[in-house]
Protein backbone atom coordinates (compact mmCIF):
# COMPACT_ATOMS: atom_id res chain seq x y z
CA UNK A 1 0.00 0.00 0.00
CA UNK A 2 1.35 3.34 -0.92
CA UNK A 3 1.69 6.29 0.98
CA UNK A 4 -1.20 7.84 -0.54
CA UNK A 5 -3.53 4.82 0.05
CA UNK A 6 -2.31 4.77 3.78
CA UNK A 7 -3.35 8.52 4.08
CA UNK A 8 -6.51 8.41 2.13
CA UNK A 9 -7.43 5.20 4.84
CA UNK A 10 -6.36 7.24 7.90
CA UNK A 11 -8.96 10.53 6.58
CA UNK A 12 -11.52 8.07 6.46
CA UNK A 13 -11.92 6.05 9.93
CA UNK A 14 -15.22 4.32 8.57
CA UNK A 15 -12.84 2.53 5.97
CA UNK A 16 -10.64 1.71 8.23
CA UNK A 17 -13.01 0.13 10.61
CA UNK A 18 -14.49 -1.96 8.05
CA UNK A 19 -10.57 -3.60 7.47
CA UNK A 20 -10.16 -4.03 10.66
CA UNK A 21 -13.97 -6.18 11.38
CA UNK A 22 -12.86 -8.66 7.94
CA UNK A 23 -9.55 -9.39 9.21
CA UNK A 24 -10.58 -10.62 12.51
CA UNK A 25 -13.44 -11.96 11.09
CA UNK A 26 -11.07 -14.35 8.85
CA UNK A 27 -8.91 -15.06 11.51
CA UNK A 28 -11.75 -16.90 13.92
CA UNK A 29 -13.11 -18.46 11.13
CA UNK A 30 -9.63 -19.93 9.97
CA UNK A 31 -8.00 -21.37 13.66
CA UNK A 32 -11.44 -21.89 16.15
CA UNK A 33 -9.00 -24.89 17.56
CA UNK A 34 -7.37 -21.99 18.88
CA UNK A 35 -10.00 -19.26 20.09
CA UNK A 36 -10.86 -19.08 23.10
CA UNK A 37 -14.02 -17.87 22.19
CA UNK A 38 -15.19 -21.28 21.27
CA UNK A 39 -16.10 -24.16 23.82
CA UNK A 40 -13.49 -27.01 23.89
CA UNK A 41 -16.54 -29.68 24.35
CA UNK A 42 -15.33 -29.83 28.36
CA UNK A 43 -18.84 -30.19 30.83
CA UNK A 44 -18.04 -27.38 33.39
CA UNK A 45 -17.73 -29.31 37.29
CA UNK A 46 -20.58 -28.20 40.29
CA UNK A 47 -19.44 -26.29 42.81
CA UNK A 48 -19.35 -28.45 45.77
CA UNK A 49 -21.91 -27.46 48.68
CA UNK A 50 -20.57 -26.35 51.86
CA UNK A 51 -20.52 -29.22 54.39
CA UNK A 52 -22.02 -28.92 57.95
CA UNK A 53 -22.94 -30.83 60.83
CA UNK A 54 -26.07 -30.74 63.04
CA UNK A 55 -28.00 -32.42 66.36
CA UNK A 56 -30.86 -33.11 66.71
CA UNK A 57 -32.41 -31.06 69.59
CA UNK A 58 -35.75 -32.04 70.98
CA UNK A 59 -37.13 -29.43 74.11
CA UNK A 60 -37.44 -30.73 77.58
CA UNK A 61 -39.56 -29.03 80.34
CA UNK A 62 -37.27 -27.04 83.18
CA UNK A 63 -37.62 -25.01 85.43
CA UNK A 64 -36.84 -21.43 84.93
CA UNK A 65 -34.89 -20.19 87.94
CA UNK A 66 -33.96 -16.76 89.63
CA UNK A 67 -30.14 -16.70 90.79
CA UNK A 68 -29.07 -14.42 93.19
CA UNK A 69 -25.77 -13.52 95.12
CA UNK A 70 -26.50 -13.06 98.39
CA UNK A 71 -24.77 -13.38 102.25
CA UNK A 72 -25.66 -15.34 104.97
CA UNK A 73 -26.30 -13.40 108.21
CA UNK A 74 -28.01 -14.44 111.72
CA UNK A 75 -31.92 -15.55 112.42
CA UNK A 76 -31.76 -13.16 115.40
CA UNK A 77 -28.98 -11.01 117.54
CA UNK A 78 -28.90 -8.94 120.56
CA UNK A 79 -26.43 -6.78 122.79
CA UNK A 80 -27.15 -8.42 126.62
CA UNK A 81 -26.70 -5.61 128.53
CA UNK A 82 -27.18 -4.50 132.68
CA UNK A 83 -30.72 -4.05 133.91
CA UNK A 84 -29.07 -3.07 137.32
CA UNK A 85 -26.36 -1.07 138.04
CA UNK A 86 -23.56 -3.31 140.24
CA UNK A 87 -20.32 -4.87 140.17
CA UNK A 88 -19.97 -7.99 138.45
CA UNK A 89 -18.79 -11.26 140.61
CA UNK A 90 -19.00 -14.26 138.37
CA UNK A 91 -18.64 -14.66 134.33
CA UNK A 92 -20.72 -18.39 133.63
CA UNK A 93 -19.08 -18.51 129.93
CA UNK A 94 -17.03 -16.58 127.43
CA UNK A 95 -17.41 -15.21 123.94
CA UNK A 96 -17.22 -17.90 121.15
CA UNK A 97 -19.34 -20.44 123.45
CA UNK A 98 -23.28 -21.58 122.63
CA UNK A 99 -25.67 -20.94 125.08
CA UNK A 100 -29.05 -22.20 125.40
CA UNK A 101 -31.92 -19.78 126.34
CA UNK A 102 -31.89 -18.68 129.94
CA UNK A 103 -28.45 -19.80 130.44
CA UNK A 104 -26.57 -17.99 133.30
CA UNK A 105 -24.18 -15.35 131.63
CA UNK A 106 -23.15 -13.41 134.73
CA UNK A 107 -23.73 -12.51 138.28
CA UNK A 108 -24.14 -9.03 139.25
CA UNK A 109 -23.55 -7.90 142.95
CA UNK A 110 -27.08 -7.61 144.91
CA UNK A 111 -25.85 -5.06 147.12
CA UNK A 112 -28.66 -4.32 149.66
CA UNK A 113 -31.22 -5.44 147.58
CA UNK A 114 -32.04 -8.45 150.12
CA UNK A 115 -32.52 -6.55 152.76
CA UNK A 116 -34.59 -3.77 150.55
CA UNK A 117 -36.97 -6.56 149.80
CA UNK A 118 -37.59 -8.10 153.36
CA UNK A 119 -38.14 -4.58 154.78
CA UNK A 120 -40.46 -3.68 151.70
CA UNK A 121 -42.49 -7.36 152.46
CA UNK A 122 -42.43 -6.12 156.00
CA UNK A 123 -44.51 -3.52 155.27
CA UNK A 124 -46.29 -5.07 152.38
CA UNK A 125 -48.17 -7.18 155.09
CA UNK A 126 -48.38 -4.20 157.36
CA UNK A 127 -50.35 -2.30 154.96
CA UNK A 128 -52.54 -5.68 153.61
CA UNK A 129 -53.63 -5.80 157.69
CA UNK A 130 -54.61 -1.94 158.07
CA UNK A 131 -56.58 -2.39 154.92
CA UNK A 132 -58.76 -5.57 155.39
CA UNK A 133 -58.93 -3.44 158.70
CA UNK A 134 -60.38 -0.23 157.49
CA UNK A 135 -62.49 -2.39 154.77
CA UNK A 136 -64.57 -4.68 157.36
CA UNK A 137 -65.06 -1.53 159.20
CA UNK A 138 -66.59 -0.04 155.96
CA UNK A 139 -68.42 -2.73 155.27
CA UNK A 140 -70.42 -2.12 158.50
CA UNK A 141 -70.82 1.39 158.18
CA UNK A 142 -68.49 2.42 160.56
CA UNK A 143 -65.42 3.60 158.51
CA UNK A 144 -66.01 6.24 155.28
CA UNK A 145 -65.09 5.25 151.66
CA UNK A 146 -61.90 8.14 151.90
CA UNK A 147 -60.12 5.95 154.44
CA UNK A 148 -60.68 3.17 152.79
CA UNK A 149 -59.23 4.07 149.55
CA UNK A 150 -56.74 5.56 151.41
CA UNK A 151 -55.55 2.78 152.61
CA UNK A 152 -55.89 0.76 149.32
CA UNK A 153 -53.56 3.28 147.98
CA UNK A 154 -50.75 2.58 150.57
CA UNK A 155 -51.26 -1.30 150.42
CA UNK A 156 -50.93 -0.73 146.50
CA UNK A 157 -47.60 0.89 146.61
CA UNK A 158 -46.18 -1.00 149.08
CA UNK A 159 -47.03 -4.43 146.70
CA UNK A 160 -45.63 -2.55 143.82
CA UNK A 161 -42.28 -1.81 145.83
CA UNK A 162 -42.02 -5.76 146.76
CA UNK A 163 -42.14 -6.55 142.99
CA UNK A 164 -39.91 -3.90 141.69
CA UNK A 165 -37.05 -5.38 144.46
CA UNK A 166 -38.02 -8.97 143.72
CA UNK A 167 -37.60 -7.68 139.60
CA UNK A 168 -34.30 -6.21 140.24
CA UNK A 169 -33.08 -8.98 142.64
CA UNK A 170 -33.87 -11.56 139.25
CA UNK A 171 -31.65 -9.00 137.08
CA UNK A 172 -28.40 -9.58 139.04
CA UNK A 173 -28.38 -13.38 137.37
CA UNK A 174 -27.94 -12.43 133.85
CA UNK A 175 -29.02 -15.11 131.19
CA UNK A 176 -28.54 -15.48 127.54
CA UNK A 177 -31.87 -14.26 126.10
CA UNK A 178 -32.48 -16.64 123.34
CA UNK A 179 -30.05 -20.06 122.18
CA UNK A 180 -27.20 -18.62 119.98
CA UNK A 181 -23.30 -17.95 120.11
CA UNK A 182 -21.50 -15.27 122.33
CA UNK A 183 -19.67 -13.27 119.62
CA UNK A 184 -18.45 -10.23 121.65
CA UNK A 185 -17.76 -9.79 125.57
CA UNK A 186 -17.27 -6.25 126.62
CA UNK A 187 -17.30 -6.61 130.04
CA UNK A 188 -15.11 -8.58 132.74
CA UNK A 189 -15.34 -9.73 136.18
CA UNK A 190 -14.88 -6.97 138.54
CA UNK A 191 -16.65 -4.17 136.36
CA UNK A 192 -18.99 -2.08 137.40
CA UNK A 193 -21.91 -1.69 135.28
CA UNK A 194 -24.42 1.38 134.73
CA UNK A 195 -27.89 0.33 134.02
CA UNK A 196 -27.74 0.31 129.89
CA UNK A 197 -24.08 -1.32 129.61
CA UNK A 198 -23.47 -3.45 127.18
CA UNK A 199 -21.81 -7.15 128.68
CA UNK A 200 -21.94 -9.83 125.77
CA UNK A 201 -23.48 -9.68 122.03
CA UNK A 202 -25.30 -13.08 120.99
CA UNK A 203 -26.29 -14.63 117.87
CA UNK A 204 -28.47 -17.31 116.62
CA UNK A 205 -27.56 -18.95 113.41
CA UNK A 206 -30.18 -21.72 113.50
CA UNK A 207 -31.84 -21.24 111.24
CA UNK A 208 -29.20 -19.24 109.15
CA UNK A 209 -30.81 -16.45 106.94
CA UNK A 210 -29.37 -16.05 103.08
CA UNK A 211 -30.51 -12.41 102.69
CA UNK A 212 -30.54 -11.26 98.18
CA UNK A 213 -31.49 -8.69 96.20
CA UNK A 214 -34.58 -8.85 93.24
CA UNK A 215 -35.33 -6.84 90.92
CA UNK A 216 -38.46 -5.17 90.08
CA UNK A 217 -38.86 -7.32 87.24
CA UNK A 218 -38.50 -10.40 89.27
CA UNK A 219 -39.88 -9.72 92.67
CA UNK A 220 -43.97 -10.19 91.67
CA UNK A 221 -42.99 -13.86 90.80
CA UNK A 222 -41.87 -14.61 94.24
CA UNK A 223 -44.37 -16.03 97.48
CA UNK A 224 -43.41 -16.00 100.76
CA UNK A 225 -43.16 -19.59 101.95
CA UNK A 226 -41.92 -21.06 98.39
CA UNK A 227 -39.33 -23.39 98.36
CA UNK A 228 -35.33 -22.25 97.60
CA UNK A 229 -31.98 -23.70 97.34
CA UNK A 230 -28.97 -21.86 98.07
CA UNK A 231 -25.27 -22.86 96.77
CA UNK A 232 -22.14 -22.15 99.71
CA UNK A 233 -18.93 -21.67 98.27
CA UNK A 234 -17.86 -25.37 99.06
CA UNK A 235 -20.56 -26.34 96.54
CA UNK A 236 -23.02 -27.81 99.10
CA UNK A 237 -26.60 -27.03 97.93
CA UNK A 238 -29.23 -26.37 101.37
CA UNK A 239 -33.03 -26.31 101.03
CA UNK A 240 -34.94 -23.82 102.30
CA UNK A 241 -37.94 -21.66 102.31
CA UNK A 242 -38.41 -17.74 101.65
CA UNK A 243 -39.30 -15.98 104.39
CA UNK A 244 -39.12 -12.04 104.08
CA UNK A 245 -40.47 -10.29 100.82
CA UNK A 246 -39.91 -6.38 100.62
CA UNK A 247 -42.52 -4.36 100.06
CA UNK A 248 -40.70 -1.22 98.98
CA UNK A 249 -37.61 -0.62 96.72
CA UNK A 250 -34.27 0.59 98.11
CA UNK A 251 -34.08 4.05 97.46
CA UNK A 252 -30.48 3.94 96.03
CA UNK A 253 -30.21 0.43 93.68
CA UNK A 254 -34.58 0.03 93.49
CA UNK A 255 -34.13 -3.18 94.42
CA UNK A 256 -36.02 -5.54 96.81
CA UNK A 257 -34.34 -7.53 100.03
CA UNK A 258 -35.49 -10.64 100.28
CA UNK A 259 -34.55 -13.36 102.73
CA UNK A 260 -34.42 -17.24 103.26
CA UNK A 261 -34.19 -19.65 106.22
CA UNK A 262 -31.81 -22.44 106.36
CA UNK A 263 -31.83 -25.26 109.11
CA UNK A 264 -28.39 -24.95 110.17
CA UNK A 265 -28.62 -27.78 113.21
CA UNK A 266 -24.65 -28.14 113.34
CA UNK A 267 -24.07 -24.63 113.18
CA UNK A 268 -21.42 -25.06 110.27
CA UNK A 269 -22.87 -22.34 107.98
CA UNK A 270 -21.27 -18.95 109.34
CA UNK A 271 -22.99 -15.57 109.20
CA UNK A 272 -21.35 -13.26 106.77
CA UNK A 273 -20.51 -16.21 104.01
CA UNK A 274 -21.14 -15.39 100.48
CA UNK A 275 -23.86 -17.81 98.60
CA UNK A 276 -26.06 -18.11 95.63
CA UNK A 277 -29.78 -18.19 96.02
CA UNK A 278 -31.93 -20.42 93.49
CA UNK A 279 -35.53 -19.82 93.46
CA UNK A 280 -37.89 -21.67 91.17
CA UNK A 281 -40.36 -19.29 89.19
CA UNK A 282 -42.04 -21.44 86.57
CA UNK A 283 -42.32 -24.38 83.74
CA UNK A 284 -40.82 -23.68 80.35
CA UNK A 285 -39.60 -25.91 77.19
CA UNK A 286 -36.34 -25.57 76.52
CA UNK A 287 -33.14 -27.05 75.19
CA UNK A 288 -29.63 -26.89 76.26
CA UNK A 289 -27.21 -26.10 74.24
CA UNK A 290 -23.28 -25.21 73.78
CA UNK A 291 -22.10 -21.46 73.67
CA UNK A 292 -20.10 -23.00 70.72
CA UNK A 293 -23.46 -23.64 68.56
CA UNK A 294 -24.65 -19.87 68.46
CA UNK A 295 -24.31 -17.59 65.84
CA UNK A 296 -25.23 -14.18 64.81
CA UNK A 297 -27.19 -12.82 62.07
CA UNK A 298 -26.49 -9.78 59.55
CA UNK A 299 -28.01 -7.60 61.94
CA UNK A 300 -26.22 -8.87 65.08
CA UNK A 301 -29.01 -10.55 66.83
CA UNK A 302 -27.84 -13.90 69.00
CA UNK A 303 -29.55 -16.68 67.72
CA UNK A 304 -28.70 -20.43 65.88
CA UNK A 305 -28.74 -21.84 62.67
CA UNK A 306 -31.03 -24.45 61.92
CA UNK A 307 -30.95 -26.68 58.63
CA UNK A 308 -34.96 -27.40 56.94
CA UNK A 309 -34.71 -29.21 53.24
CA UNK A 310 -31.49 -28.52 53.32
CA UNK A 311 -31.26 -24.97 53.60
CA UNK A 312 -29.39 -22.77 56.70
CA UNK A 313 -32.20 -21.21 58.75
CA UNK A 314 -31.50 -18.00 61.31
CA UNK A 315 -33.71 -18.64 64.42
CA UNK A 316 -33.20 -15.97 67.13
CA UNK A 317 -33.25 -17.57 70.48
CA UNK A 318 -35.14 -16.66 73.69
CA UNK A 319 -32.34 -16.79 76.54
CA UNK A 320 -34.04 -18.80 79.36
CA UNK A 321 -30.97 -19.06 81.33
CA UNK A 322 -27.12 -19.96 81.14
CA UNK A 323 -24.09 -21.68 83.01
CA UNK A 324 -20.33 -22.18 82.40
CA UNK A 325 -21.24 -25.09 80.68
CA UNK A 326 -24.18 -24.07 78.04
CA UNK A 327 -27.24 -22.30 77.66
CA UNK A 328 -30.92 -22.93 77.84
CA UNK A 329 -32.89 -21.47 75.07
CA UNK A 330 -36.59 -21.44 74.92
CA UNK A 331 -39.38 -20.66 71.08
CA UNK A 332 -38.87 -23.76 69.56
CA UNK A 333 -42.36 -25.20 68.28
CA UNK A 334 -40.76 -28.71 68.01
CA UNK A 335 -37.87 -30.66 67.04
CA UNK A 336 -35.04 -28.98 65.63
CA UNK A 337 -31.68 -29.81 63.87
CA UNK A 338 -29.09 -27.12 65.01
CA UNK A 339 -26.04 -26.52 62.80
CA UNK A 340 -23.09 -27.05 66.00
CA UNK A 341 -20.12 -27.51 63.22
CA UNK A 342 -19.59 -25.03 60.26
CA UNK A 343 -22.35 -22.85 61.59
CA UNK A 344 -19.61 -19.52 60.99
CA UNK A 345 -18.99 -20.11 57.53
CA UNK A 346 -22.57 -20.40 55.80
CA UNK A 347 -25.32 -17.74 55.70
CA UNK A 348 -29.21 -18.41 56.00
CA UNK A 349 -30.76 -19.32 52.62
CA UNK A 350 -27.80 -20.82 51.28
CA UNK A 351 -27.60 -24.98 50.73
CA UNK A 352 -25.65 -26.64 52.41
CA UNK A 353 -24.75 -30.45 52.87
CA UNK A 354 -25.95 -31.90 56.30
CA UNK A 355 -24.70 -34.63 58.35
CA UNK A 356 -25.74 -35.68 61.72
CA UNK A 357 -24.30 -35.91 64.54
CA UNK A 358 -23.99 -38.99 66.46
CA UNK A 359 -24.66 -37.48 70.12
Amino acid sequence: MSFTTARRFLLHPYSLALLITGLLFFWMLSSPAQSGLVSTGKEVKAVPLPKVQTTHFIPQQMIKTLSLYGKSEANSRAIVRAEVAGKIIKISTAKGRYVKANKSLVNIEKSELPERLAQAKALLAERELNYKAVKSLNDKGLQGRARLAEMNSLYLAAKTTVKQLKLQLKRTHVVAPFSGILQEQFADKGDYLQVGDPIFSIENTNPIVIRGDATEHHITQLKQGQKVTATLLSGEVITGKLTFIASMADSKSSTFRIEAEFANPSLKIFSGISAKLNIPLYPIDAIYISPSALAMDELGNLGVKLVKEGRVVFKAINLVEADNNGAWLSGFDGPVDIITLGQGFVKSGALVDATASKE
